[in-house]
């Protein structure tokens, strides 16, 4: 018999419900503005939809998975900043009363895009393998041995060095954070587009700001693989759609960094899920939640 699942996408700016089957084929899906500042606010609209869903399908919830911008250690949410969520909120309890019975699973974002990838996407069929967004922010998640290590932080919270400061990476890294480098570097760019533009055209300026960013960004999945030795990453994000112009120097420079120890090379490839990472990811979730 056929699953169904209850797959929950949560983020900052917009929530979005769907009925998925095993196949992640969506059967209805809806979407409204997130609640913020209100965890039981935003846990009651998510049980609006996922009745509302159900009704329009007439199938069967076999079990509930959620993705969510935030901090999420063992079905605990924690803080989810763009939410307003400081302290987070139970919404595993709170499903537990509302669906009794039926299994929940919830974890942070990039864990269950590394996961859904690993299990449908480009990186199916590898046993060690990682998700990674590179946008307004950086995302991570990481998949070993075929389960989703169940991270609390976001990748983008690694710590690096520079000029003598030590800055979060993705505040110089990430989309946003080229535009920050930029400017720290005497070369102001309103939009990381600009900054790969200005690669393209051999801006010499440019081209030395490109370097420390292939050099600090090269060290972040270097240090990755030094831990993990993954045999694929699956990449997106806007910054990922200039990838045409980085992806043969930052391989180079990263794979440098880790030569010596004789690990998997680094393999940056696109990420199969882009719009309905979210809803697929946390589908998957919901789905092994079925398996054990």
């Amino acid at each position: 018999m056929s699953k169904h699942v209850i797959s929950i996408d949560c983020g900052g700016t917009n929530l979005r419900v769907a009925m998925m089957d095993e196949e992640l084929n969506i059967l209805a899906v809806d979407r409204v503005p997130s609640v913020h500042n209100d965890g039981e606010k935003l846990a009651d609209r998510m049980a609006e939809l996922i009745d509302k869903i159900q009704k329009e399908t007439n199938v069967p919830i076999d079990a509930i998975g959620m993705s969510i911008c935030g901090i999420v250690s063992h079905n605990i949410v924690g803080r989810c900043g763009n939410l307003g969520l400081e302290n987070g909120y139970d919404f595993k309890g709170y499903f537990a009363k509302r669906y009794p019975g039926i299994p929940v699973r919830i974890a942070n974002d990039g864990n269950c895009s590394a996961y859904v990838e690993s299990r449908f996407g480009s990186n199916r069929g590898l046993s060690d393998s990682a998700f990674v967004t590179i946008s307004s922010g950086i995302g991570l998640g990481i998949v070993h041995s075929g389960e989703m290590i169940d991270t609390p932080m976001e990748g983008g919270r690694l710590m690096l060095e520079y000029k003598g400061r030590v800055y979060e990476s993705e505040y110089l890294l990430s989309g946003n954070g080229i535009v920050r480098l930029c400017e720290m570097e005497g070369m102001p760019v309103s939009k990381a587009k600009d900054f790969f533009d200005a690669i393209k055209a051999r801006n010499v300026q440019a081209l030395h700001i490109y370097d420390i960013w292939l050099r600090l960004l090269g060290t972040w999945f270097a240090n990755l693989q030094l831990l993990f030795n993954l045999e694929a990453y699956a990449v997106s994000g806007g910054t990922w759609r200039a990838h045409d112009v980085y992806l043969e120097d930052l391989t180079k420079v990263a794979n440098s960094a880790i030569a010596c120890w004789h690990l998997h090379p680094i393999v940056l490839h696109s990420a199969k899920f882009e719009e309905d990472v979210g809803l697929a990811g946390a589908a998957s979730l919901a789905l092994h939640e079925l398996e054990k």
